[in-house]
């Protein structure tokens, strides 16, 4: 995180309950959570590293999904998010906002252990557990409270934060771990899922913490394990972890979004050895195809395109359906003609794959076809905004098109997601005269940048540190 991400993040910590329009020792409402957590959000585009892939966000949001239905009538509109970071993490913000690291998500063994993961935080989201441990004296007021989730995701600023706000230590953190634990129970035995998964994770954790104790992953931090945690679980469950009736066997959804997961957020050395390890010894036959589309995922989403392509190629010999996968490696090695026809297969099975769409205009953008590029990359923007690689593709075709103005729009709104304020300022201000009076774009663009224009002025009226500048996030495509 640069310095000035670091610097957003504070200020936001500090600034967090003016923004929901609260007192900072405001007692806590529904409403008050709901808005706190669109808050947190809006932040989090900003300052943490977001995947947006649609297979990894429709399965984690297609499970949490059925975690939260089966609840009923819910005060949240419960959004599931991706950080691209290979850390054992996962967290939950007022509001129903659930957010689950990639280093978990290629850890779990079946979909119902992730399951359980997502049920253990949406147990605390619909418990209202940070506000109950905020009413008990653990975060004092909202601001303790925007510390207290800053904690889940970077400790030291967090717990600057805590102390800034004079909050005592997450002394009841323990009760409210084991209050979602027999929540998350239920939740999974409810919405379909193996209970018994839930221990799965916790175990293998465990054993790292003993033969590791110096390297404590994240997740402990916010969700301190235990022996008597992983024993109070099976308790309620009434069997020992190692008497399950049937071995938990990992999906195919769930191993390709471990490839895409691993792909996107571990350095290659880390990732590549399992998946070459599996191609080389694989029998031939079934097998062998496996191996070589999954080593195929990784080293695309990996950005090892050239690598990838022999995997892919192999792949789709066999019968694997890798048209997105292929069409995309072709693409960013520059082979648009023989990209176009697979990325456009892709889109016409799965028409909501904002990726594929996104990677479909610009090949034809690449082709010179101004109006197929504007229409795929403006579908795909719809289906998943805040893609800053993909606003400015979606402003280079549109100025292709001959719609400059609204491409400074995209543009405004890259530079805007990835810290570039000064830019974004600056693109919002060319993009406003071209935009139609009156419209969504028109009215965003004035809106921001009145804010940028009223932060920047205030920014000038006070001496500031220097800062390192800002390198832009990359959010895929």
């Amino acid at each position: 995180m640069s310095a000035l991400a670091r610097c957003r993040w504070l200020v936001t910590v500090a600034v967090l309950a003016q923004l929901a329009g609260l007192p900072v020792s405001a007692p806590a409402t529904v409403g008050m959570e709901k808005q706190l957590g669109e808050e947190f959000v809006s932040e989090a585009r900003k300052g943490l590293p977001l995947i947006y892939d649609y297979e990894i966000n429709e399965m984690v949001s297609e499970i949490g999904g059925r975690i939260v239905r089966a609840l009923g009538i819910q005060p949240f509109d419960y959004e599931f998010f991706v950080v691209r970071d290979d850390s054992i993490n996962a967290f939950a913000v007022p509001g129903g906002k659930v957010f689950v690291h990639a280093g978990l998500i290629s850890r779990v063994k079946s979909e119902d252990a992730l399951a359980g993961v997502l049920a253990h935080e949406v147990a605390h989201a619909h418990a209202h557990h940070a506000v109950r441990q905020q009413q008990k004296g653990a975060a004092a007021g909202y601001a303790g409270l925007a510390g207290l989730f800053l904690a889940l995701i970077n400790p030291v600023l967090g717990q600057a934060a805590l102390m800034a706000s004079q909050a005592k230590t997450l002394e009841y953190q323990r009760d409210f771990e084991r209050e979602a634990d027999f929540l998350a129970l239920e939740y999974t035995r409810r919405s379909g899922f193996d209970p018994q998964s839930m221990l799965e994770l916790l175990r293998v954790i465990y054993d790292e913490q003993k033969l590791n104790p110096t390297s404590i992953p994240p997740y402990f931090l916010s969700h301190p394990l235990t022996a008597e945690r992983m024993a109070n679980i099976e308790g309620v469950l009434g069997r020992l972890e190692w008497e399950r009736e049937s071995v938990p066997v990992a999906s195919k959804r769930l191993l390709r979004v471990a490839a895409v997961a691993r792909g996107t957020s571990q350095r290659r050395a880390k990732a590549v050895g399992d998946y070459e390890v599996a191609v080389s010894s694989a029998a031939a036959g079934e097998e062998r195809l496996s191996a070589v589309e999954m080593a195929g995922l990784l080293m695309v989403h990996g950005e090892d395109y050239s690598t990838a392509l022999a995997y892919l190629r192999e792949a789709v010999a066999g019968g694997r359906d890798m048209d997105r996968e292929l069409g995309r490696a072709l693409l960013r090695l520059g082979e648009y003609d023989e990209a176009l026809p697979l990325l456009k297969r892709a889109v016409e099975k799965r028409p909501g794959d904002w990726n594929a769409l996104a990677d479909l205009g610009e090949a034809h953008y690449r082709l010179s076809d101004a109006e197929q590029a504007v229409a795929a990359l403006e579908k795909s923007w719809e289906l998943s905004p805040w893609r800053p690689r993909v606003a400015e593709s979606f402003a280079r075709a549109l100025d292709m098109a001959g719609k400059r103005e609204r491409g400074y729009y995209f543009l405004a709104v890259g530079a805007e997601t990835t810290g570039r304020l000064d830019r974004a300022l600056l693109y919002y201000r060319k993009a406003l005269p071209g935009l139609e009076e009156g419209g969504e774009e028109w009215k965003q663009a004035s809106s921001r940048l009145e804010q940028l224009e009223d932060a920047a002025e205030q920014l000038h009226r006070r001496p500031r540190p220097p800062v390192a500048r800002p390198r832009g996030l990359s959010n895929g495509g």
